[in-house]
């Protein structure tokens, strides 16, 4: 009996135990700034949504929400180092509208920096930063 209640208690630990790379997964967009016009834009004020999802086994997921219509787009993240700085390439399986780089490759690398997660790869053309904080969701 007591055999059966550990290995119950074993697997329950497995079962809610996270391998995720970050204490919750998941990011929604807070703001962005723009170095040109050093402006920053508060997502509240912005006409769409925006989610980011780090899955364990490597899966990304990007979402995009505009008057009710979702995309997604799809891509695989491995630790990186770029720029001097520690995080995570996201390497998507195509390009799309909101893949946001300068690049001609379909990538985009995040890094942490004053509790939030950051995305700069736009800025070299003249683009903002975006700047997601962790979600609950």
């Amino acid at each position: 009996m007591s055999r059966l209640l550990v290995l119950i208690f074993l697997i329950s630990i497995s079962c809610s135990s996270s391998n995720d790379p970050f204490e919750s997964d998941r990011w929604v967009l807070d703001s962005t700034y723009s170095y040109m016009t050093q402006t920053e834009q508060q997502a509240s004020e912005m006409d769409y949504t925006e989610k980011l999802e780090f899955v364990s086994n490597g899966l990304f997921l990007k979402s995009l929400t505009r008057d009710g219509d979702t995309t997604v787009v799809e891509g695989r993240w491995v630790i990186s180092e770029e720029g001097g700085r520690s995080g995570y390439l996201v390497t998507y399986s195509e390009d799309h509208d909101f893949v946001r780089n300068c690049f001609a490759e379909p990538q985009e690398f995040f890094f942490e920096a004053d509790g939030m997660l950051i995305q700069s790869d736009f800025t070299p053309c003249d683009g903002p930063e975006f700047r997601y904080v962790r979600s609950s969701d």
